[in-house]
């Protein structure tokens, strides 16, 4: 590398999904079933192919071919790594806890300006 060029080191670095460089992602996607695909085309984590590959059989084995049953366990799945990922990126306690700033205090505001609640009924009777 050339001085004074700095290496790019590309993908999603908030993450905990492993990189792994595989020349046929495409082949893998276009291998995937059509629903396992709507459901990567959704997913909030840049998931493999591969891996989808992977849990969608897993979980089609598992319900025995229920598509609702299955679509919740993928959802599970992102949902663990989401919470994992979290900590990570927002902090030990996310979303459990709010963030720790007060709140600002606001002055009341009058309801007349002070020459004008000088001059009003009950003040004139407590001078008198």
């Amino acid at each position: 590398m050339a001085p004074g060029r700095r290496r790019m080191s590309g993908g999603n670095l908030a993450t905990r999904l492993r990189r792994s460089p595989r020349p046929d992602t495409m082949q893998a996607y276009d291998a995937l079933p059509p629903e396992a695909r709507r459901w990567l085309a959704g997913a909030k984590l840049p998931w493999s192919a591969r891996s989808v590959a992977k849990l969608w059989a897993r979980a089609w084995h598992d319900a025995g071919g229920d598509l609702a049953a299955v679509r919740a366990r993928m959802d599970a799945a992102q949902a663990r790594k989401l919470a994992r990922d979290a900590a990570d990126v927002w902090g030990r306690h996310y979303p459990a806890e709010p963030p720790a700033t007060p709140k600002p205090v606001r002055k009341p505001q009058a309801q007349l300006p002070f020459w004008q609640a000088l001059n009003t009924p009950a003040l004139a009777q407590r001078r008198a």
